[in-house]
Parts: C-alpha cells; sequence; structure tokens
C-alpha cells in the first residue's frame, strides 16, 4: 500500500529522532578506495534482494540451458589444457546467445568500431572537436593530414574540421593503468591511453580515422594508425577497445553510478525519514544497489584476492583503487547533468550524428524533471517551504560535506528553490534509471565476446606502423585466457535482466495522477521507438522505456 507522504513537523519531532538513531546504525559507513568515497559496512537486512529478484536472475540463467553442452566441452578443454585455437573458442554460449550477431560476426571491421562509440558500453566519453572544444594537444596530425584522402574522400581534413564532422575520445586518466600494469595467471597485463579520432559520415555513422595508442606526442614509439595500415591497425582497435572496457568498468560504471548512488542511499537513508516526500519519491530508485555493490568484483577479499574484475582488469591493484578514487574525486554533480553534459562535450546540439543518448536520453531526461518538478510542488507550497525543511536541509548537508558526508563534488549544500530541489532529485532518478540502462545493458552484447573487448592484452601493444612481430596469432595470443574470458561473459550475461520499470511505482492517491502523467509519457516514447525501430539500420533498445530498470538492480 502506498505511503503517506508528510514533511517533518514539530510534533513528531521526537519519533523522526529516534528512527534516525536507529536507522544510521544499519546504515553505518566507511570511506573506501583510498578513503575517497562512503560504503557501507554492513549491507542491511532491508536491503537484501529477496525471492523475486532470485527467481528474475535464475529466470535469466536458464538461457543458457541450450548451451550447456558448450559449457561443459570448454570445462573439459580448460581440465585438458587445450590451447585456444581461434576467435570461435571463445563463444562460449553460442551465437545465438547475443541479441545482436552482426557485432560479434563483424567485431574487427571499422563500422561496428565507430557504432560502440554511440551505442556502446562507454559512449559517455565521446566529444565533437570544434573550435571551443579542440582536438587533444597531444594527438599527433601531421600522418592524420597527410593521409586523410585515402580515408574520407570528397572532403579534405580542413574542410572536416571547419564544419565540426570530427569527435574523439581521449583515455588519457587511464595512464596510472599503463604506467603500473598488473599480472593475471602468470602473464603481464598491458593497456593503453589512447586517443581515438572519428568522421561522422553523411549517415550520422562515426567511422575511425586514426588512433593513437599512447599520450606522448610525436614519440617515434608512439605512432598514428590509421585504416591502411592492415594488421597494425586491427591491432590499434583491439587495444583502443581494451581501453574502453577499462575506463567503463573502473570510471564510468562502478564509481560514476554504482558508487555514487551508494553514496545518495546512505545520506538519504541518514537524513530523511520514511514518510518525507522525497524519501516516498526516491526509495523505488534505490533498491537492490547495496546488495549489488556488496558482491565486490573490485577490492581484496578478507584472504586478499582482488575481486574477478579487480584480478582481470588491466593495471596493478594499487592503480586500480587510485583510478576509481580519482574517478570520485573528479566526479562533478552539477556537470553531470545530462543537459550540462552534452553541452560540455559539444553534442547538444549535433542532430546529424546518430547518437540516441543525445536524443532519447533527453526526453527520459525532461519527462523526468517535469514528473519530479510536478511532485515537489505537490507537497512544497513555495520555495519557503524547501527551505524550512529540516531535513532536506540535512540531507543537502550530508551529500556534499566533506569531512563527514558523502562528498560529492558541486552537489548542493542547501535548497532555496523547489526547481533546485526538483532538478537535483530528478538527475539521481535519471542516473539510477536511464543513464544506467545505457551503460550497463550494452555489456553483454560489446563485451561478452572477449575478442571484441578483452579486459586485458597480454602482449605489448605495436609500436611502428611495419611492427614484424605483427601477425593473427600475435593478436590471438594477446586475448585473455580461457577461463577469465569465460567469467567475462558469465558475468555480462547473468547481470543482464531487468525487473521493475522506469515510472512503475504507485504513489499515495493525490501523488498517483502525477506519476500517471509520467507513465504515460514514458509509453508513448516506448511506442514511437517502437515505431521507428525497423527503419533503423542498427536497432538501439537500452533508451526505450519499457526496457529501463528505475534502478540500478545489477
Amino acid at each position: 500500500m502506498p505511503v503517506i507522504a508528510s514533511l517533518p513537523s514539530p510534533a513528531d519531532a521526537e519519533k523522526r529522532k529516534a528512527y534516525f538513531e536507529k536507522i544510521r546504525k544499519q546504515y553505518a559507513y566507511q570511506y573506501s578506495y583510498n578513503e575517497t568515497f562512503a560504503t557501507v559496512i554492513k549491507v542491511p537486512e532491508a536491503e537484501s534482494a529477496g525471492c523475486a529478484y532470485q527467481f528474475a536472475m535464475l529466470k535469466n540463467l536458464s538461457g543458457l540451458i541450450p548451451s550447456l553442452p558448450r559449457i561443459l566441452w570448454t570445462q573439459i578443454k580448460q581440465w585438458l589444457q587445450r590451447p585456444i585455437t581461434g576467435y570461435q573458442d571463445y563463444l562460449f554460449f553460442g551465437l545465438k546467445s547475443f541479441p545482436d550477431t552482426r557485432f560479434v560476426e563483424n567485431f574487427q571491421s571499422d563500422e561496428y568500431f565507430g557504432l560502440q562509440r554511440v551505442i556502446g558500453i562507454n559512449h559517455v566519453t565521446l566529444h565533437r572537436a570544434t573550435q571551443e572544444n579542440p582536438l587533444p594537444d597531444n594527438l599527433d596530425l601531421v600522418r592524420v593530414k597527410d593521409r586523410f584522402s585515402e580515408v574520407v574522400s570528397g572532403v579534405s581534413f580542413d574542410e572536416a574540421l571547419k564544419t565540426g564532422r570530427f569527435y574523439y575520445v581521449d583515455y588519457k586518466m587511464l595512464q596510472g593503468l599503463v604506467d603500473h600494469p598488473g599480472e593475471y595467471a602468470g602473464r603481464k597485463q598491458y593497456v593503453t591511453a589512447p586517443i581515438l579520432l572519428l568522421y561522422r559520415q553523411d549517415t550520422g555513422v562515426l567511422q575511425p580515422v586514426a588512433i593513437q595508442l599512447n599520450q606522448q606526442k610525436a614519440a617515434a614509439d608512439n605512432p598514428v594508425f590509421m585504416p591502411m595500415d592492415g594488421l597494425a591497425w586491427v591491432a590499434a582497435k583491439l587495444y583502443a577497445q581494451v581501453a574502453d572496457v577499462n575506463y567503463q568498468e573502473f570510471i564510468s560504471h562502478a564509481t560514476r553510478i554504482h558508487y555514487l548512488m551508494e553514496s545518495f542511499i546512505i545520506a538519504t537513508h541518514w537524513e530523511l525519514y520514511k514518510t518525507h516526500p522525497i524519501f516516498v519519491l526516491l526509495k523505488p530508485h534505490l533498491r537492490y544497489t547495496l546488495s549489488v555493490n556488496a558482491h565486490d568484483l573490485f577490492l581484496k577479499n578478507k584472504k586478499g584476492v582482488p575481486g574477478d574484475f579487480g584480478a582481470q582488469l588491466a593495471g596493478d591493484y594499487d592503480a586500480m583503487v587510485a583510478l576509481m578514487s580519482e574517478a570520485f574525486k573528479t566526479y562533478d554533480f552539477q556537470a553531470a547533468a545530462l543537459p550540462v553534459d552534452l553541452k560540455a562535450r559539444h553534442l547538444d546540439d549535433n542532430p546529424e550524428l546518430f547518437y540516441p543518448y543525445a536524443e532519447e536520453g533527453r526526453k527520459i531526461w525532461e519527462m523526468t524533471q517535469k514528473f519530479v518538478r510536478d511532485y515537489v510542488n505537490l507537497y512544497y507550497v513555495d520555495d519557503a517551504a524547501v527551505s524550512a525543511d529540516t531535513e532536506v536541509q540535512a540531507w543537502a548537508r550530508k551529500m556534499s560535506a566533506h569531512e563527514d558526508g558523502m562528498r560529492i563534488k558541486n552537489f548542493p549544500s542547501s535548497f532555496s528553490t523547489r526547481e533546485a530541489l526538483a532538478q537535483a532529485v530528478g538527475q539521481i532518478i535519471f542516473t539510477a534509471s536511464a543513464h544506467h540502462s545505457s551503460v550497463h545493458y550494452p555489456q553483454y552484447l560489446f563485451s561478452g565476446f572477449t575478442p571484441a573487448m578483452p579486459f586485458a592484452a597480454y602482449a605489448p601493444s605495436p609500436t611502428s606502423l611495419g611492427c614484424n612481430l605483427l601477425t593473427e596469432k600475435y593478436l590471438l595470443d594477446a586475448l585473455p585466457l580461457r577461463q577469465p574470458s569465460m567469467t567475462q561473459a558469465l558475468i555480462f550475461y547473468l547481470t543482464n535482466f531487468r525487473m521493475q520499470l522506469l515510472g512503475q511505482d504507485n504513489l499515495e492517491p493525490k501523488a498517483q495522477p502525477i506519476i500517471e502523467s509520467y507513465r504515460q509519457e514514458l509509453k508513448q516514447l516506448s511506442e514511437e521507438l517502437n515505431t521507428a525501430m525497423p527503419r533503423r539500420a542498427y536497432p538501439y533498445v537500452y533508451l526505450n522505456p519499457e526496457t529501463i530498470p528505475n534502478t540500478v538492480m545489477v
């Protein structure tokens, strides 16, 4: 039955005080990852996943039943220590287990490499090059300008730059992993911190033009690879994919969604009473996340063994922890708001680019903001009522405080208007739902086939255009071994299910019309996207509201 929400009042002050004393013990926290951000010391019983969640997970897992003979044969080959003989050995669950087999069948193609920059697991790193947002200074453009006409016909490099058709991705944050390589099963791991240059074709799809695998400009051992470079170009794309999945898992996904949401959850339980209107609104979007985060894939356990991701992704343990710490410190709540983020990446007014996150994401953002504004206005008669709400002000302080708070940079330290409160709450809901969906759910498609996106490389990246070492066997041998690759695929398959979709929760009678309106808007968007889907050359479902969970549930 929906909770009847109420703002704090002197009449129930003692009851609320007693509640907070109890709940704060349950949500006691510590600072993790070089004492940077808050994580609960123990997951409260109320946060356990429950039977419905376990059933949904098992139902998803049952999809592997047809693959059992293949899985068993893979295990037998592992026990017999049979070597990997080709890329097909990495299809642990069969080709049909992937929602779009084209991305597996064409994993080395330029077309699908370019597509992943806009519909893949780490689309949030894409920037458009403009006069105000120039290409990185350390990207060596001498060869690119000289050979550009061999890659793109009908337009010069200068014309493409002037008309805003160049895009780039810069992985400079990974330099710490490059400098401190890890090791897995006795094999040294390799990762690079590349810069990618892409060109927007007339179709709106990005075409890769150049890859510089390291940050040093014009170094003899750091050439700029281009499509005419044959196997060296294939290798450059492989190492770029290694960088992309490391950036996504460590920064875009784990730190700036999962652990960020954990901070939101802790502060919300610490400072908002269970019937506070903002708590009631946020509660459905805070489910499951703590129990998911408790299955630590990164940090060492009591025996000193890192989690699967901590061991298998590139870089040594300390470098990983330092990177995730830096990722949280540099996260900016205000800058992460979708309209602000798109503008900063110069993608806010770029309809020519095929980039569903900008188009469909913006629609969901605006719908969510309107929904939350209407909800906030229902409970707060004016801005003065927001200023007078002691709990919501304490919540803001808890989010932003550095000494004993959640340390979220540029989260408002107080709220003086209904608009500001609604914007912040709406952004939390968007982060937990649509944003997470766009980053998490493409993972099995793009990362479940290890050759397409390995967690680490196990051979050095090419350092010259005509590297004599490069052969198809060299690239195959650079991939992870069978067992960690199967773990990679299995994790992404297991977490590819959904529950409790966005907008499907119920509120108390006076607020129910507001969420019903929100639900109808989301439904209409789903219908529009479903109608348009057959006309799209590249289906994209991750921002269709009928596929978006309302919380970080996996």
